[in-house]
């Protein structure tokens, strides 16, 4: 093989998987604020995943709620979100204490916790939260009862 034709090929394959590797989807910055039975939820996790499919490896953007309720959304180390249309998910967790006559003690070496909603917003396949995130600032609200 001639040795110009290899190495061609060779920075053209090597091209492709730079552009792969340069981050090629557009992330726009999402933010909001979730409220339960109209009060700020603060310490929540809120997860959008892309609608319509069912890639156990496509990117969920996630985001934590702060004291007042709001959030901002990161995809892996990046703030923002590719646009598309989205299910919501929200799991809000607390330690329970574990009691044994009158005192509190911990069993092992991690807290256990509960998720204060109940599921009620956990699950991806029932949650009735959508959500389009379109290019440019998106400010998405949620309301939970």
């Amino acid at each position: 093989m001639d040795v110009r034709l290899l190495g061609g090929l060779t920075c053209g394959f090597v091209g492709v998987l730079l552009a792969g590797c340069s981050g090629g989807t557009p992330l726009y910055p999402v933010s909001g604020k979730v409220t339960h039975k109209g009060s700020p939820l603060s310490g929540a996790l809120v997860t959008f995943h892309p609608k319509d499919s069912n890639d156990p490896r496509a990117e969920r953007p996630t985001g934590y709620t702060n004291e007042d309720g709001t959030f901002k959304l990161t995809t892996g180390q990046k703030e923002g979100a590719p646009a598309g249309q989205y299910v919501v998910t929200v799991i809000c967790t607390r330690k329970v204490p574990t009691e044994n006559k009158g005192k509190i003690f911990n069993t092992g070496g991690t807290d256990e916790t509960v998720d204060i909603l109940g599921g009620a917003y956990a699950n991806p396949q029932a949650s009735k939260i959508t959500v389009e995130v379109k290019p440019g600032p998106n400010e998405v609200p949620i309301n939970l009862q």
